[in-house]
């Protein structure tokens, strides 16, 4: 079976790189790791080898400053509410989720990572085909 990246994944990833292109890389990945492979994780291929969550890396610039994250996450997390994207599942950071179970309204994280060192996004199954822009203006949308 070959393993694949949702498109939805792969084109947001994308816009990080160039709107962040010396962005620190320490704590992105894609593909689900020992631990991840024991539970149930988007970062897991399903039986067609599509893995549907990147992480993303906090560090926007080298040495941390500023730190934006929080500001990026907030701006990807109103266009879900808003549903002008429809792609994204669930956010993952700072200690906090937003899914779209509940309709991206922050929530206490309770999961063992805290995610406070990068950004976790997971996507839709049908999302899968969908690599489209993602209309953020901190990563080059309107």
């Amino acid at each position: 079976m070959k393993i694949k990246l949702s498109k939805a994944a792969v084109q947001l990833r994308e816009q990080f790189d160039d709107s962040f292109p010396d962005r620190d890389r320490t704590s992105d990945g894609w593909i689900g790791d020992t631990r991840h492979s024991a539970r149930k994780s988007d970062h897991n291929p399903d039986e067609q080898g599509w893995v549907r969550a990147i992480d993303v890396d906090r560090d926007l610039f080298k040495g941390s400053k500023p730190d934006i994250m929080p500001d990026l996450v907030d701006q990807l997390r109103r266009a879900c509410k808003a549903r002008t994207e429809t792609r994204i599942s669930y956010i993952i950071f700072d200690g906090y989720i937003y899914s779209s179970k509940y309709r991206f309204i922050k929530r206490k994280y309770r999961g063992a990572n805290p995610h406070t060192k990068h950004a976790h996004f997971s996507f839709k199954k049908e999302a899968d085909l969908l690599g489209e822009f993602y209309q953020v203006s901190m990563l080059g949308g309107e």
